[in-house]
């Protein structure tokens, strides 16, 4: 809170903060995502204190999956074969992290539109597994990109809250705030996944 507090002191009349998914209530206690939690608790104080309102204008942002995450932590294997605890019917609330910044700046310059306690998702789309593999086949033009849906046991030894936000997706991802309609009432410009590929030639070498 002591952001929260310090922004207050200073007089900010606008406050953008990046939050997310209140993962217990949602999910009645079965998943509790410290990263979640942390940003969903401080929007709850933020939101809590109205008499008087801490700032003038304020708006959270929902941020969703980068597609850069698929260069570093969530990359296919060197067959390219996607192994990963998510479901045929989950969706990841995919975009370029560096559109970011776009949809703050609209939030800012129309804080009477967004800045009366909305929540703004970023979010390009919100893509299964399978329709991430087609999507790089077609514009990589290599036929090998696949998935593959581990089960738990297979999954042992991995980060229990890597595991968490997959399953997160798997059963409560259509319950949360990142979903691209939204987004594009703000911004109706976000790159897609394939112009994203296409742009950094990512698995095109």
């Amino acid at each position: 809170m002591n952001m929260v507090n310090a922004a207050k002191q200073q007089n900010v009349e606008h406050f953008i903060w990046s939050s997310l998914a209140d993962t217990v209530a949602i999910s009645n206690g079965k998943l509790d995502l410290p990263h979640y939690m942390m940003k969903a608790r401080i929007e709850a104080y933020i939101r809590s204190q109205q008499n008087p309102p801490l700032f003038r204008y304020v708006t959270f942002v929902h941020v969703g999956f980068y597609y850069q995450n698929f260069q570093t932590f969530f990359q296919p294997t060197a067959d390219l074969e996607f192994r990963v605890l998510l479901k045929p019917h989950a969706r990841l609330p995919l975009y370029d992290v560096r559109d970011t910044g776009i949809v703050v700046a609209q939030c800012f310059e129309h804080p009477d539109r967004w800045g009366q306690g909305n929540v703004v998702p970023i979010v390009a789309q919100r893509l299964t597994m399978e329709e991430i593999c087609e999507i790089i086949r077609r514009v990589t033009g290599n036929d090998k990109v696949r998935y593959t849906q581990l089960t738990d046991e297979q999954c042992a030894g991995q980060a229990k809250e890597t595991l968490d936000n997959l399953r997160w997706y798997n059963d409560y991802g259509d319950f949360e705030e990142r979903h691209p309609e939204k987004t594009k009432e703000v911004y109706d410009k976000m790159k897609t996944l394939e112009e994203w590929i296409q742009e950094t030639k990512w698995l095109m070498n």
